[in-house]
């Protein structure tokens, strides 16, 4: 049975492992393989393994019997809220964690009095696009930016009311 919980120190290797998994799978043909070799494992490792995360910060972790499924990060800081990453296992996709933790991080972000909150997704990224516009987000246009110095094209995607996601 899957409990979403805030993570603790000891789940960031596994946020870190997940992290790595997700963008070797998802991010395949969209980011160089040379990036997506080692180089993200050191990049996506220094992020997560130590890190602290801010009293305004959300990092929640999926689990279950088998252990950490899934997490996100959400940069509460800033408003609207931003929300950093979400990743789920590859070998879980589809089975309702990214749903289950998109809810909870809305849920938690109502009690701290955000309302709205903006991610941004790699337009090719197809799954991630699909997924997103299921959980009712709004597209903004495309924009370029850099992903640890690859070049990349995104949407911002917006979600003015928190509730429609925490429900």
């Amino acid at each position: 049975m899957m409990k979403i919980r805030p993570a603790a120190p000891a789940d960031l290797p596994a946020i870190a492992a997940i992290h790595i998994a997700s963008w070797r799978v998802a991010y395949r043909g969209l980011l160089s393989d040379e990036y997506l070799g080692q180089p993200v494992a050191d990049d996506l490792n220094a992020k997560w393994v130590g890190m602290e995360i801010p009293d305004e910060d959300v990092l929640l972790v999926a689990t279950d019997d088998t252990g950490v499924a899934g997490f996100i990060y959400v940069k509460g800081g800033k408003r609207p809220a931003y929300i950093d990453n979400l990743h789920v296992d590859p070998s879980r996709k589809r089975s309702g964690v990214g749903a289950a933790l998109m809810s909870a991080a809305a849920k938690t972000l109502i009690e701290r009095g955000h309302e709205s909150a903006y991610l941004t997704v790699i337009t090719d990224n197809e799954g991630a696009v699909n997924f997103y516009r299921k959980m009712g987000g709004d597209f903004g246009p495309k924009q370029d930016e850099l992903l640890y110095g690859e070049p990349v094209q995104t949407y911002p995607v917006h979600w003015t009311d928190l509730s429609i996601l925490a429900s």
